[in-house]
């Protein structure tokens, strides 16, 4: 085995020990799933929304908050909410769980920022 073949090998084990070392210490995120809109996934987020955040929120109106916001915005900030707002716990829903939520709060910052087309009593 020539020195540059034994380089490659060990190349390639380290960069496979520091990837693998990465994701056991939850270095790095994997990317969402899809963030595609539709009126299933938004009927999901707001079940999510209901179950999960409803009990701080019905008194805390998330509508300006976040207007304009993106689904990727939301979903980036429901990946660190403790990071976001102090008082707020970390979401503990699945990926999914948390795409359908992102979609639904994009939708009510959406609402807002077009003149409050989103109801308080069916968001946050």
């Amino acid at each position: 085995m020539g020195p540059l073949y034994r380089n490659l090998v060990l190349a390639v084990v380290l960069s496979g020990l520091a990837a693998w070392g990465a994701a056991t210490l939850g270095l790095f995120e994997p990317p969402p799933p899809p963030l595609v809109r539709s009126a299933e996934a938004l009927d999901r987020g707001r079940r999510v929304f209901e179950r999960s955040c409803r009990h701080c929120h019905a008194d805390i109106p998330l509508e300006r908050r976040v207007a304009g916001w993106s689904a990727q915005r939301a979903w980036d900030a429901i990946g660190r909410l403790p990071e976001v707002y102090a008082a707020m716990p970390p979401f503990r829903g699945t990926p999914e769980e948390r795409r359908d939520l992102a979609l639904y709060v994009a939708e009510l910052g959406a609402g807002a920022r077009s003149g409050g087309a989103a109801r308080q009593g069916a968001g946050p």
